[in-house]
């Protein structure tokens, strides 16, 4: 039996949004500014030398605080600054060295990285007002890889990052009102690598807060 056209009309509509409601929404890029915590592990490899620590990067606007630390909280540094100076202090807060972030990162660690565009990599996304070249993205549109200032940068393991809301960053367990609503998530790299000189620098993020 031949169905009305009326009818054929509203049971194509049905099917199709239907269609549309059991689609998957792939998270929203990340926004180019604003501030963020990362928790994970460095490795450098430099040469025929190798580095590694735990981190915990605090980053607001330009500003940021970067703690290093080996096995069992040994060897701690901190790294606090923009992206125009550098402090480099001990865990006990006793200075070793400041100036110019590149001067005192390889004078004192052995290896650099660009702090004024590396929040901007971490999130997936290239500084805008650098020349950028050889993008790659995958099947979800997301930045893969691309160069950068004589960087080669690989962005990995895409995973959804929901932004903390105030309620959220003073709200204990359990206090979320019923059917409150939450923040769309982002996409964000948890592996970012950035290669130069002979230079490979990787942070693998376990935690993203943002």
């Amino acid at each position: 039996m031949k169905l009305p056209a009326d009818t054929r009309n509203h049971l194509f509509l049905l099917l199709f949004f239907l269609a549309l409601g059991g689609c998957t929404t792939l998270p929203r890029p990340a926004p180019a500014e604003g501030g963020f915590n990362l928790r994970g592990k460095l490795g450098v490899v430099y040469g025929e030398e190798s580095f590694s620590a735990q981190f915990l990067w605090r980053q607001q606007a330009q500003a940021f605080t970067i703690d290093l630390w080996g096995p069992l909280g040994q060897g701690r540094v901190q790294l606090i600054g923009t992206d125009r100076r550098l402090a480099l202090r001990e865990g006990d807060g006793t200075l070793i060295s400041e100036g110019p972030p590149g001067v005192v990162m390889r004078e004192h660690l052995g290896w650099t990285l660009p702090l004024d565009v590396l929040p901007l990599w971490v999130r997936g996304q290239p500084a805008p007002d650098r020349p950028v070249s050889d993008r790659v993205l995958n099947d979800e549109g997301q930045l893969t890889s691309f160069r950068q200032l004589g960087w080669r940068v690989t962005l990995e393991r895409y995973r959804p990052v929901v932004a903390e809301t105030a309620e959220d960053r003073t709200a204990t367990a359990g206090d979320e009102p019923a059917g409150a609503a939450r923040a769309e998530p982002f996409a964000l790299p948890h592996r970012v690598t950035a290669e130069r000189d002979g230079y490979r620098v990787r942070l693998a993020i376990a935690d993203w807060r943002i």
